[in-house]
């Protein structure tokens, strides 16, 4: 019965944050404090599902990168490396895609990214003669691609409910399948709108950096070299930089507070406490023999990845589907008696989880349309309610692609070999 209840509660704090705009994480912690209260489950118990190790990290990165955007280094970054191409209009695709991966890669994730490449893509595209959409929607297939990096907030909350389930060598398959997905989306947005017809030279504006973007870069390579090769706590490391370029004027601590992406910091704890509710409880047990019946081991990987794309059109991939879906990835290979790959599952919830995004319903989808439309001339060429359709059109055929993909067997391929 308790099962039933939270998973329920759960259930509602994504139906009411979709339909009344408001935070699912706080939804949940609210729903948890009423279900437990009613069915006698103590405090304490609530609590320990606050994870406070990857609350600090997720923050930390959050504070560090609040404080780059900030004097727009990460704009100015891009920038300059799009520069260099020379203005050669064949090599700025793949120079957006690259740009965006990179710049993910090393750490803020995906989220700043899907924010930054629209504003960069759209004059460009302009005086290339791209469509603006196609630009934008590479740079953020760049961004998704790469955003499963171990330092990223999204990779330390994926690798970390894997490592839950005793799952500990997901991180390089997890990463490269998710690479795929945004690669074979670039190619296939790429090819649909033309792209190879471009041709020709433009010039590039020069970028200069200024005393607090070339600090702050510093800074920022400082903290990929820390995580990535002296295995340092990305979180605290982030603290300390942060603090640092704080202390020189980089950034005043009011600003850097104020750019912290809260509402999905709340959104990822908040569905934590209410998932630890629901585990306590027995419902991802529930959850996992549910999804188990709907599943053979053909048909398990393509379920989830539908139903993380399916949850990502109303929810958050980051503060909902992944923290739902990820737990019960071990107890389904266990049903179906280990015939299937945990790391593939988890892989698809991931995708799943990410390329619906560019719906315009959605925080990629949503970025690329209010850029596009606060660009006069670029609103002029692509009307918004087209462009809302458009979107709508590119999420549906990203699913389509990855479940052909999946189905061909390249995502299970990866899982076991990597």
């Amino acid at each position: 019965m308790l099962a039933i209840v939270t998973f329920v509660a759960l259930l509602v704090a994504i139906v009411t944050g979709f339909l009344r705009n408001i935070n699912v994480g706080i939804a949940s912690i609210g729903l948890a404090f009423i279900v437990a209260t009613i069915l006698g489950v103590s405090v304490k118990e609530i609590m320990s599902g606050f994870n406070s190790s990857l609350f600090l990290t997720m923050l930390g990165v959050s504070y560090l990168f609040g404080i780059i955007n900030s004097n727009k280094t990460l704009e100015t970054l891009a920038k300059k490396l799009i520069s260099l191409t020379g203005g050669r209009v064949y090599l700025i695709p793949p120079t957006i895609f690259i740009i965006a991966g990179l710049m993910t890669f090393a750490g803020p994730g995906s989220i700043p990214l899907l924010a930054i490449m629209p504003i960069i893509s759209i004059p460009i595209a302009l005086n290339c003669g791209y469509n603006p959409i196609m630009l934008s929607l590479i740079g953020v297939s760049g961004a998704m691609a790469c955003r499963m990096s171990p330092i990223t907030p999204e990779g330390i909350l994926v690798h970390e409910l894997l490592a839950n389930q005793g799952i500990n060598d997901a991180v390089v398959p997890v990463f490269i399948n998710m690479f795929i997905a945004g690669l074979i989306d670039a190619i296939a947005v790429f090819i649909f709108y033309k792209g190879y017809k471009v041709r020709g030279k433009i010039d590039l504006p020069k970028e200069t950096f200024t005393r607090d973007q070339v600090i702050s870069t510093i800074a920022l390579v400082l903290m990929v070299i820390g995580g990535l090769v002296f295995k340092l706590n990305i979180g605290l490391l982030s603290f300390f930089l942060g603090f640092v370029l704080i202390v020189i004027g980089v950034c005043d601590e009011k600003t850097a507070l104020k750019s912290i992406p809260w509402n999905v910091l709340l959104m990822v704890v908040g569905v934590g406490i209410l998932m630890k509710l629901i585990f306590i409880s027995g419902g991802i047990d529930l959850m996992v023999d549910g999804l188990s019946k709907l599943m053979t081991t053909k048909t398990a990987a393509p379920i989830m990845l539908c139903l993380g794309s399916l949850m990502s059109f109303f929810s958050s991939g980051l503060g909902v589907v992944f923290p739902t879906l990820i737990p019960t990835v071990s107890g389904i290979v266990s049903n179906l008696a280990g015939n299937v790959s945990p790391i593939e599952l988890a892989s698809m919830v991931v995708i799943g989880g990410t390329i619906s995004g560019v719906s315009p319903i959605s925080t990629a989808g949503a970025l690329i349309l209010s850029g596009v439309s606060s660009n006069e001339e670029a609103t002029q060429l692509h009307p918004e309610n087209k462009m809302f359709v458009e979107l709508f059109g590119w999420a549906i055929a990203t699913l389509a692609l990855s479940l052909i993909v999946c189905v061909i067997g390249v995502y299970s391929f990866v899982s076991f070999n990597f």
